[in-house]
């Protein structure tokens, strides 16, 4: 489990169980509307902070990018099905190269969500934010960001 990776972790979570929230571990973002639990409620917002399928190949390599797209594609379509009528999709990702050639905005309108925003992200407005790597043995480092936005999507209007 992921707990033992993150340092810090337990007490986060623990700070959410005050808060009243409900944690679930162990999600795929590919098929979390199917999730024996999350398939009973609907999200005013559904958010995936820097999506990541790992390192199989070379950022830069058609292989990976085709990888991070099927992730963040499977993700959009999951949460469009999860959303309030008024509910938005949040991604946060990097903006430069190779990381535009994700081409999320296109990944969206092709799942049905429609762009509402996109806003720079700075790490330094979000106080006691820490971006970690998923995997491997430098798991609990962070990484640098670079250039990234906040992605905001809603569904796309049904017409009558």
């Amino acid at each position: 489990m992921s707990l033992l990776k993150y340092s810090g972790a337990m007490a986060n979570l623990k700070k959410l169980e005050e808060l009243g929230c409900t944690i679930v571990h162990e999600v795929d973002a590919t098929t979390m509307s199917q999730h024996a639990l999350l398939k009973l409620y609907s999200f005013d917002q559904i958010v995936f902070n820097f999506p990541h399928a790992g390192l199989i190949y070379k950022e830069r390599e058609t292989p990976q990018i085709q990888l991070h797209k099927k992730l963040v594609k499977g993700f959009l379509k999951n949460a469009c099905k999860m959303l309030t009528e008024n509910g938005e999709v949040h991604i946060t990702h990097k903006t430069n190269y190779p990381f535009s050639m994700w081409k999320i905005e296109k990944l969206a309108k092709e799942v049905g969500l429609w762009l509402i925003n996109e806003v720079p992200f700075f790490k330094g407005e979000y106080p006691g934010y820490e971006n970690k790597r998923g995997h491997g043995i430098k798991c609990n480092k962070s990484f640098p960001i670079g250039e990234c936005s906040t992605f905001m999507f809603k569904k796309q209007p049904r017409l009558l």
